[in-house]
């Protein structure tokens, strides 16, 4: 799986590694061993013609200024294995951005994960997945819900990572954002 994704500045980098590294401390949550690097994605696919993604890429971050962007609690996608998550809160900008990066990366893609579609995106920053029970999460929110999660965010670079293994998140590129004059 490959995915294109805003990293994250470096004090939220920092924040979100030390969230990862406690919950891995006291509940043995080890699924963000799948994804180390701190970020919210824009698309998710099985694969992507490369040239082509990276060329529309390079065009589009060309375009897109350096941006701000708010994360506002704790969220769970529930399910049998649930997943804890920071929400990243959808703005119209935001929006508008992710329309039109779904639009052009789909076209280059190869099984887009439609859970990234524009009707269903949810932009989130994961905290834990994968190996996370109800009883643990219970006991994580339980720790976690005392705390602030209203963060403001810069965002001045979008890459490409790649899911591999043994289970890391690889960057294969990073795209800067326009930084206006």
């Amino acid at each position: 799986m490959y995915g294109l994704v805003a990293l994250l500045d470096p004090g939220s980098h920092a924040r979100v590694e030390a969230l990862w590294e406690e919950l891995s401390t006291r509940f043995g949550v080890h699924g963000l061993s799948l994804t180390p690097v701190p970020h919210f994605s824009f698309h998710v696919a099985e694969s992507y013609d490369f040239d082509a993604l990276t060329h529309i890429t390079a065009a589009a971050t060309a375009a897109i200024p350096v941006f701000n962007a708010r994360t506002n609690g704790l969220g769970i996608f529930t399910g049998a294995r649930p997943v804890l998550y920071i929400p990243v809160t959808r703005t119209p900008a935001l929006t508008m951005l992710h329309h039109r990066l779904w639009d052009v990366l789909s076209a280059v893609a190869v099984n887009p994960v439609m859970y990234y579609h524009p009707d269903q995106w949810r932009p989130h920053i994961t905290l834990a997945h994968g190996d996370v029970d109800h009883d643990s999460l219970a006991e994580i929110i339980r720790l976690l819900s005392a705390r602030s999660f209203l963060w403001d965010l810069r965002v001045d670079t979008l890459a490409v990572l790649a899911a591999s293994e043994p289970p890391e998140r690889t960057i294969i590129a990073r795209f800067p954002l326009h930084t206006p004059s």
